[in-house]
C-alpha cells in the first residue's frame, strides 16, 4: 500500500560540520493506525523474516534517489543502508546489491553498507565471510550500533569494515560519567585499523565538544539535524 518511506539523516564532519553523506531510515505510516514507531515493527518484522523484504524497498528507493540527484547534477554525498543479520544470511545477497547497484549506474562510492553489530551474535564465522565478499564487490562497509556488547574487539581485526558507528550508550555514558577516555580509546583503536568512527545520539553541544575531544571524525544526531523525508 506504500505505506512505507525512506527518511534521511544527515552525518556532519566535526572538524568543519560540514554534511559528508546521510542515513536511509525506514519509516511506516499506516493507513490504519497512523505512524507507527521503526522501535516497534523492526524487531517483528526481523523475527518473521519481512525485514528483508522492507531493506530492498530502502535499498532501491536510497539507489532511486541518488541516481535522480546524479541526472540532476548536484553534488552527491555517500547514502548508507542498512543490512540486517537476515539480510546476510542469503547467499544470493551480494550478487542482488551489486546488480542493484549496477541497475542504476551507481558508483560503489556513494552507496554505503551499515551492518548492526549485533549481526554476529548467532554465526559470527558466516557473517564475516559475507562482509569479506561485499568489501570485494566494492561495497564500503560500516559496523552499526558498535558498544551494544554483542562483538569483542578482536572482531575488529576480522572485519573488513571502513566505518565504525559508535552507539548512542557512549553519549549517554559521558553524561553520566563526564568521562571521553573509554571513547577516545575506541576512536584510536578504530583508527589503528584504518576506520573512520561516527557517534549517533548526539543532541547537545556538550556531547559534540566531547565527540570533538575523543577524536571522532563523524556525528550524527538531533543537534545537527533529525531525519527527515
Amino acid at each position: 500500500n506504500k505505506e512505507f518511506a525512506i527518511y534521511l539523516q544527515p552525518k556532519y564532519r566535526l572538524e568543519d560540520e560540514t554534511i559528508v553523506g546521510a542515513e536511509a531510515l525506514v519509516r511506516w505510516h499506516s493507513r490504519d493506525n497512523g505512524f507507527i514507531s521503526p522501535g516497534d515493527f523492526i524487531p517483528v518484522f526481523e523475527n518473521n523474516g519481512f525485514v528483508y523484504e522492507v531493506d530492498k524497498f530502502i535499498w532501491e528507493e536510497t539507489c532511486r534517489y541518488l541516481r535522480k540527484w546524479l541526472d540532476d547534477g548536484r553534488a552527491v554525498k555517500p547514502v548508507s543502508v542498512n543490512v540486517s543479520r537476515i539480510d546476510l544470511y542469503d547467499p544470493k545477497l551480494v550478487d542482488y546489491l551489486v546488480a542493484l547497484r549496477g541497475r542504476y549506474g551507481i558508483p560503489a562510492r556513494y552507496l554505503e553498507l551499515e551492518i548492526t553489530e549485533s549481526a554476529f551474535i548467532d554465526d559470527a564465522a558466516t557473517m564475516v565471510d559475507r562482509l569479506q565478499e561485499l568489501s570485494a564487490a566494492g561495497f564500503r562497509l560500516s559496523i552499526d550500533d558498535f558498544g551494544t556488547g554483542y562483538s569483542s574487539l578482536s572482531m575488529l581485526e576480522q572485519i573488513p569494515a571502513d566505518v565504525l558507528k559508535l552507539d548512542r550508550n557512549f553519549v549517554l555514558g559521558w553524561e553520566r560519567n563526564h568521562n571521553n577516555s573509554l571513547v577516545a580509546n575506541v576512536v584510536r583503536l578504530a583508527r589503528d585499523f584504518g576506520m573512520l568512527t561516527v557517534i549517533e545520539g548526539v543532541e547537545t553541544e556538550e556531547q559534540a565538544a566531547m565527540a570533538r575531544e575523543s577524536g571522532c571524525d563523524v556525528v550524527q544526531g538531533w543537534l545537527y539535524a533529525k531525519a527527515e523525508p
